[in-house]
């Protein structure tokens, strides 16, 4: 739910800490984990040698998703680490799964600001109906190096199997601070994706869609006699 940060409103400056960050909805956030809204317009503050410093903030000129819409998430407005996490229910997806024939991709647009080491990373975790552990995967945001100290967002990637008796999947979005005046990481149209492995004549086989899990909208499912697909 609400992977795209579309849903409710975002930061229009970049300094919302506290009571005055704005709710997200679908997410549970953690310290100032915040939405932040494109050209939020930023912020001065006078630092302890008693310099006024402008804080800048991505705008739509930036690298990005060219669907991103309006806002995007935010480490927040302070010198902290944060996160936000959602709790992913695929019990109906358990017949595939314990057939050992689910497989997974995770996506994301992630990034950072200028030289800051500020990061995102895009975690998720398979719980059985225990709730236990059974594997993780993760995704995380190119450093400021691999980003040529450019501001922006990068999409990234990653892919596998889902483990046999998985029936929830815990998803993080972590906001790890390095340096700087506010926590400059940056996500945008994540995405869960759970695919069937469907067996074709030897020796290969190819993914045939049979189940979604997606962040980018309203909570629905729609079904057919060949999809069955899930927007969280």
């Amino acid at each position: 739910m609400n992977g795209d940060a579309e849903q409710g409103q975002g930061d229009p400056i970049g300094n919302a800490v506290g009571a005055n960050i704005p709710a997200i909805p679908g997410w549970t956030p953690t310290g100032i984990f915040s939405v932040l809204k494109y050209r939020a317009t930023g912020f001065s503050f006078t630092n302890p040698l008693g310099n006024v410093v402008s804080v800048s903030l991505p705008g739509t000129n930036v690298p990005g998703p060219s669907d991103r819409g309006a806002n995007l998430f935010y480490g927040g407005a302070d010198r902290a680490s944060s996160s936000a996490s959602q709790l992913v229910d695929v019990s109906d997806l358990a017949s595939t799964v314990d057939a050992g024939q689910g497989t997974f991709n995770l996506s994301g647009w992630l990034g950072g600001y200028g030289t800051d080491g500020d990061s995102a990373s895009l975690n998720i975790t398979f719980l059985n109906q225990g709730k236990q552990s059974l594997g993780t995967a993760s995704i995380t945001a190119p450093t400021p190096a691999q980003r040529n100290n450019i501001t922006g967002l990068f999409l990234q990637s990653a892919n596998g199997s889902v483990p046999v008796g998985t029936r929830q999947i815990n998803v993080v979005l972590n906001a790890a601070y390095m340096t700087g005046r506010v926590n400059d990481s940056y996500a945008d149209n994540l995405s869960l994706v759970v695919n069937k492995a469907n067996p074709v004549p030897e020796p290969f086989t190819i993914l045939g869609s049979v189940a979604a899990l997606g962040f980018g909208g309203i909570f629905k499912r729609q079904h057919s006699k060949k999809l069955q697909k899930q927007k969280v």
